[in-house]
């Protein structure tokens, strides 16, 4: 009976779990079928399109918290948040990097010797080119610094909303905090598309997933996120802007010092993720005991 329990509960959050990403697809699809109907492109005004996208659901989904507060099912944490831990959550997002990082310089060297993860790398790049499928002298200026911004604040923000709030938030509440975890991450990475892409984001999936829950606060994730895009994608597509006239050479060595302190940042990120680890377990087990004694 209560392996029955269990698995209908299982269910019943992965359900509502995948409710959640049927909407989030949904409204991207109104907002890109608005766009084509209005006569614009979504590659050249990819910036508008995605921060259209993203406000939306974030409106959608902060809505859905609003309503799960009220009926008494609060799925979303924004506990009190210390600067030592905005400090080491900065830091895991950099370690992070540098994991990306390495695993690109593996992959790169893989795919010279197996022809089909070349091609895969090739698509993996294709699909992060903002000005893939379109001549960059098209797109306006104002368009390519919404995107950006959208890149590195709206988006990060938009999904962690999603996946860590809601995602994450609902399946813990029948699952297992490991196993929901998992599973949220691998939706995170599913959701991705591009194979290379769906591999390393459901590692970072998993590490924001970590650093959400011990921190129980949404806020510690979206930094890390942000902060991951703008170093990942956002600075060096900042440095191509043909307004800046920042020299090939310039940029190449710019992104060149941030791969390198990322990736001998990643030992003390992983430290760093264990001592938050370490403080949420000692957090919790002081209030067990603080509501033990007052019992």
């Amino acid at each position: 009976m209560k392996f029955i329990e269990k698995a209908s509960g299982w269910l019943i959050v992965t359900g509502l779990a995948i409710a959640v990403l049927l909407a989030f697809n949904y409204l991207d699809v109104f907002i890109m079928f608005g766009f084509r109907s209005a006569g614009l492109s979504t590659k050249i005004y990819r910036g508008a399109y995605s921060i259209t996208a993203a406000l939306a659901n974030t409106v959608l989904f902060g809505l859905v918290f609003i309503i799960c507060k009220k009926i008494k099912r609060p799925v979303l944490d924004v506990k009190k948040l210390g600067v030592s831990d905005l400090a080491l959550s900065a830091l895991i997002s950099l370690g992070m990097l540098g994991f990306v990082m390495t695993f690109m310089y593996a992959a790169d060297w893989i795919g010279e010797y197996i022809k089909s993860f070349s091609q895969q790398m090739t698509e993996y790049r294709e699909s992060v080119n903002r000005y893939a499928g379109v001549e960059e002298e098209v797109v306006p200026f104002w368009d390519s610094c919404v995107y950006l911004f959208s890149l590195c604040f709206v988006v990060p923000f938009e999904e962690e909303l999603i996946f860590r709030g809601a995602v994450f938030g609902i399946l813990k509440q029948r699952m297992k905090p490991v196993a929901a975890a998992v599973l949220s991450a691998v939706i995170f990475g599913i959701m991705h598309a591009v194979s290379i892409h769906t591999a390393y984001a459901l590692i970072c999936g998993l590490i924001l997933c970590g650093v959400y829950y011990y921190t129980e606060n949404i806020f510690a994730s979206t930094l890390m996120h942000s902060l991951f895009n703008f170093l990942g994608s956002g600075l060096p597509d900042l440095l191509k802007l043909k307004e800046f006239g920042i020299p090939t050479e310039v940029r190449a060595e710019i992104v060149s010092w941030i791969n390198v302190i990322c990736i001998m940042l990643m030992l003390p990120a992983g430290l760093a993720f264990l001592y938050l680890r370490h403080k949420a377990v000692k957090r919790k087990k002081l209030n067990a005991e603080s509501v033990a004694s007052v019992e």
